[in-house]
């Protein structure tokens, strides 16, 4: 009996510390859950979830063009997971035109909201030079970011398990 209460004790006491320790406010999945809760009125369904579903339904059929305009308001609304697809559709040029500076920005923006991917890519951007100013430093930054956000590709360019 003791054992269990201790247990509890010691598992309330980690999961205080870790809300604390994500930093003043909501941790980035409680920001994706209320920024997809949101009202927009151009989404189906009046929410920008309903823009989530509409964009990966059409990437799905392959009308990239209706997903970079949902996924656009999307991220805009501020998710950041989406940033970091739409950038990849800005910079392969799918549904709109190959623009490498503004995917750059996406994944900038992506990795600024939490997004581990989203710093892997900006990282893999400044490493190439191919749609950032081509900067080790900068690189190994952002690759590091994301290696600590959990991306297990960002670990393995560090070097790390």
């Amino acid at each position: 009996m003791k054992k269990a209460f201790w247990v509890c004790a010691l598992l309330s006491v980690a999961a205080c510390s870790e809300k604390q320790g994500s930093g003043a406010g909501q941790s980035a999945q409680d920001k994706e859950a209320a920024a997809l809760a949101g009202k927009d009125e151009k989404c189906p369904g009046g929410t920008v979830k309903g823009c989530l579903d509409a964009g990966t339904e059409a990437e799905r059929k392959g009308d990239s063009p209706r997903a970079v305009e949902m996924y656009t308001r999307v991220c805009d609304a501020g998710v950041a997971r989406v940033c970091n697809v739409l950038g990849t559709f800005v910079w392969q040029g799918r549904g709109v035109s190959a623009d490498p500076a503004r995917a750059y920005s996406l994944y900038k923006r992506a990795c600024d909201g939490g997004d581990a991917a989203g710093c892997f890519s900006a990282g893999i951007c400044h490493r190439t030079g191919t749609c950032a100013e081509k900067n080790d430093a900068e690189a190994r930054k952002f690759i590091q970011r994301a290696c600590d956000g959990g991306d297990k590709r960002a670990c393995a360019n560090l070097g790390s398990p």
